[in-house]
């Protein structure tokens, strides 16, 4: 963990105590509430179930200098075993709203999956491809998020966003630069959030949506193994594939402490029980010197790495 927090960010954990009772706490173990199963300890954790309750939070972070980090679903982030200073949120705001000419609105805390399905119910396309996908919207703008040929930013129309300023701004979709896998704020710490998405939907026949969906959770369930994992751990090089690399390399089943690449699907890394960050960077590094003694080719992560300091 980084330096010691100042007075003045002291004195701030001790005012968001004061002024968020019931949803804030002091010294937590993440590693409790990672989809992973691995974290250290935060200085302070809010849990924020509304958007009023996640921009007061913020806010008053912001107001005394204090390090904050909001997530959602901790579905593809690798947290420190040293644990993180200042404010973690957990992010539960998750009012959606279904408007006229399919218009979609989004806090960013909805579970997108819940969002999805609600979508498809409604007879509403363009978020099927999303059935399966574990985390937030906040988090799948962040991440351009995507499968079975679908993408965030092809259906994202704009967004409100917390500025370094301390104030929430609308920005449009080409504001996030969005690549593959990527927007601007990835990897841009603290100084900006996702308040609320507004995406762009389509009439679909609920029916064919329906038996789409399960097409894609079958897929799934088929390739994907289930525990404790941040998803796919590296980003599919050009022309192929990460997990087809990494399989070639005679590396499925292999461990680093409680760490090991998934039996099922190479580009998984698996927690089978007490596994810790440093396991889970160790087998990292292994699978990446492995398949670039083999291969020629250097695999980069998918999943956000968070630092060690």
């Amino acid at each position: 963990m980084s330096a010691a927090l100042s007075p003045l960010q002291e004195a701030g954990i001790s005012v968001i105590l004061e002024a968020l009772p019931g949803i804030s706490e002091a010294a937590v173990p993440l590693a409790r509430y990672s989809w992973l199963g691995v974290g250290g300890p935060a200085d302070l954790l809010v849990v924020a179930s509304n958007r009023a309750e996640l921009e007061r939070a913020v806010t008053l972070a912001h107001a005394h200098h204090l390090p904050w980090r909001v997530y959602g679903g901790l579905t593809n982030i690798l947290l420190p075993d040293v644990g993180l200073r200042g404010m973690v949120v957990l992010n539960r705001a998750r009012e959606t709203r279904f408007e006229d000419g399919f218009r979609l609105i989004c806090d960013s805390g909805a579970i997108v999956v819940q969002v999805a399905r609600e979508a498809i119910e409604r007879g509403w396309g363009g978020l099927t491809w999303a059935v399966g996908l574990p985390g937030t919207i906040g988090g799948a703008v962040v991440n351009n998020a995507g499968a079975f040929g679908g993408e965030i930013s092809r259906i994202l129309t704009g967004a409100d966003v917390f500025t370094p300023a301390g104030n929430v701004v609308r920005v449009p979709v080409e504001w996030f630069n969005f690549q593959y896998r990527c927007s601007k704020l990835k990897g841009a710490g603290s100084q900006w959030l996702v308040i609320a998405a507004e995406f762009q939907l389509r009439e679909g026949d609920p029916e064919i949506l329906r038996t789409k969906a399960e097409e894609y959770s079958l897929r799934r369930q088929r390739t994907q193994p289930p525990g404790r994992t941040l998803g796919s751990t590296f980003r599919n090089p050009p022309g192929d594939y990460a997990g087809r690399l990494i399989e070639a390399a005679g590396l499925k089943g292999v461990r680093c402490g409680g760490m090991a690449v998934s039996e099922q699907h190479a580009n998984f890394f698996m927690n089978e029980g007490g596994a810790t960050a440093a396991d889970f960077r160790a087998l990292l590094a292994h699978v990446q010197a492995t398949v670039k003694e083999r291969f020629g080719v250097m695999l980069e992560p998918e999943i956000e790495i968070l630092p060690e300091d």
